[in-house]
């Protein structure tokens, strides 16, 4: 049966000389991979949208219950990109986030609206013209947990000195293990999930600071998601920060 879905590209398995398979985070099936013919003949160049990550797209498919990989009839640009495929931070940060979102998001997960309405919307965010851009990676980190269901409690513990991350409990003295934002870790923590999109530029961190802080946060994941590992892209992006 054919059916219509919006999706969010993350990455592709290479099969054969010119197909691929796309593993696409869709908002009526969930995670799903799809095999994509002729992506690498120069025949059938539109359809290099599969190799982009996070290209949004609105998809026409033949989807089976008991079929690992499914098959796509038809597809459009559903967003258009302008920004994030020509800028190397923001084409880092696309990279960054998609491959967070491959690790976090398993076939296992089924579709949930609200959470693909928040990663189509940060998608749109990052393509667009905002302050503090070097920040959004933390912010988006942050908020994702929201959806996933391990965002820090946060409001109750305000004047909390530490951050467990195994636990992810917030605590007033220090942790007896390793595994825990420090005082300054954890003030940046609460600073970031009580500003705006629009208030990003206002956290100011060096690239040192800013990669301390992305690893406890990647650290938080690893401990609350299964299967959660090295993120590869991370040194990439570690390198485009002043």
């Amino acid at each position: 049966m054919l059916q219509t879905t919006r999706g969010i590209v993350l990455n592709y398995t290479r099969y054969g000389e010119t197909s691929v398979i796309s593993h696409i985070f869709t908002e009526e099936f969930g995670r799903q991979s799809y095999m994509i013919n002729g992506v690498k003949s120069r025949k059938n160049k539109g359809k290099n949208i599969f190799l982009q990550p996070l290209a949004l797209v609105d998809l026409e498919v033949y989807n089976k219950n008991k079929s690992q990989i499914q098959r796509v009839k038809d597809f459009k640009v559903n967003t258009p990109f302008f920004q994030i495929p020509f800028e190397p931070l923001r084409r880092s940060i696309a990279f960054f986030m998609a491959e967070v979102l491959s690790k976090s998001l398993t076939e296992e997960h089924k579709p949930h609206n609200n959470l693909f309405n928040f990663l189509h919307q940060s998608i749109e965010i990052l393509d667009s013209d905002i302050q503090g851009l070097e920040n959004y990676h933390l912010f988006f980190l942050l908020q994702l947990t929201k959806p996933l269901g391990f965002f820090p409690n946060i409001d109750n513990h305000i004047n909390s000195r530490y951050f467990d991350l195994n636990n992810g409990h917030f605590t007033d003295i220090e942790p007896s293990h390793k595994h825990f934002m420090n005082a300054w870790e954890t003030e940046i923590l609460k600073e970031i999930s009580h500003l705006g999109l629009t208030q990003l530029g206002l956290l100011k961190l060096n690239r040192e600071s800013r990669t301390q802080f992305l690893e406890k946060l990647l650290q938080y994941y690893n401990y609350h998601l299964h299967g959660f590992t090295k993120i590869k892209s991370l040194d990439i992006l570690k390198e485009l920060f002043e």
